[in-house]
């Protein structure tokens, strides 16, 4: 009689559901005679096929099968264990946030009054933002994923509409706790139905950016007009140091020299157009501005800009275009 003894691995049970045919022999040939299966340890299997007579097999008590349910059970718990680790969310640190500038790109709920955006800011435990017309800024403290800002003082320039409303918003933003999420570059802040989502803002260059004024420093008051916003005056310096631009009434060129956070203007020419008196003041201001060194401070796509001869004049300005 010829005996053929077929081990099968404890494993093979596992995936009997999902693989019926795993453990059974590749042949297909069908051999003469009866066969006798009988376990002799719980791991393996061992299968008897005899050609002649069938031969009777002493009765053997059954055995639990422990070894596969115990594999089992572990695969499972750790399998368990590997998607609970990886769907945890990691909770975001503070300090990631300090001395970075963030863009709205979208808000759900209540929209910014003039489009905005809402550009805000992080030093430490202070937080400043700005919507469009005054600048607001206070100190913010943070518990898990909850944020409370403080109070927040702000400048008192006068915006034309609709950014005049934006101030508003900005204080119903901020007035009350909020959920705070940092993913990479991206800030969500939510509460209720209000929700806006930021971009962390790179500092545009000094050089080859079209610096456009949004406001105007004279005896430390900030002033913003609906002149300014229809004679939009800019400039540009480029890469060889020539200035180029529009002082709101008259084209304008010259020279500008970045060394740092300092731009030495020189030999600003204009052309000799004469303007309305209010945008005759516009560029009285613009040409103060410029007129020698001026400190300059870029934040995102913000600039603001001090002559220092005279601490008292200055500009505000954003970057447009690409």
């Amino acid at each position: 009689m010829r005996h053929i003894a077929l081990v099968s691995l404890p494993t093979c049970s596992l995936f009997l559901r999902t693989r019926p045919n795993c453990c059974r022999p590749r042949s297909t040939r069908r051999a003469a005679g009866p066969i006798v299966i009988y376990r002799t340890r719980p791991s393996t299997t061992v299968a008897h096929m005899s050609i002649g007579p069938r031969i009777p097999h002493p009765a053997r008590r059954p055995r639990r099968r422990v070894g596969s349910a115990l594999v089992g059970a572990v695969l499972v718990a750790s399998t368990l264990a590997g998607c609970s680790d990886s769907d945890a969310e990691t909770p975001t640190d503070p300090a990631d946030l300090s001395g970075h500038t963030y863009l709205s790109n979208t808000v759900i709920g209540a929209p910014i009054p003039g489009g905005g955006p809402l550009v805000l800011s992080f030093d430490k435990n202070r937080m400043s933002a700005n919507a469009g017309c005054n600048g607001h800024g206070g100190e913010v403290t943070f518990d898990g994923d909850t944020m409370t800002p403080g109070p927040l003082a702000g400048t008192m320039m006068a915006c034309a509409p609709p950014h005049d409303e934006t101030d508003r918003w900005v204080a119903d933003l901020f007035g009350a706790p909020l959920t705070w999420h940092l993913d990479g570059t991206e800030l969500t802040l939510s509460r209720g139905d209000q929700r806006v989502l930021l971009t962390e803002q790179q500092n545009r260059p000094i050089t080859e950016t079209r610096w456009q004024v949004t406001a105007l420093v004279k005896n430390a008051g900030v002033t913003s007009s609906t002149v300014l916003e229809q004679r939009k005056p800019f400039f540009r310096i480029g890469t060889d140091g020539k200035l180029t631009g529009n002082t709101g009434c008259n084209s304008m060129t010259g020279t500008a020299t970045v060394t740092g956070d300092v731009v030495d203007f020189s030999g600003i020419a204009t052309t000799r157009m004469a303007c309305e008196p209010e945008v005759a003041e516009v560029e009285q201001t613009v040409l103060a501005a410029l007129n020698g060194p001026a400190t300059v401070t870029v934040d995102g796509d913000e600039m603001s800009l001090t002559n220092r001869a005279d601490g008292s004049v200055g500009l505000r300005l954003t970057a447009v275009g690409d």
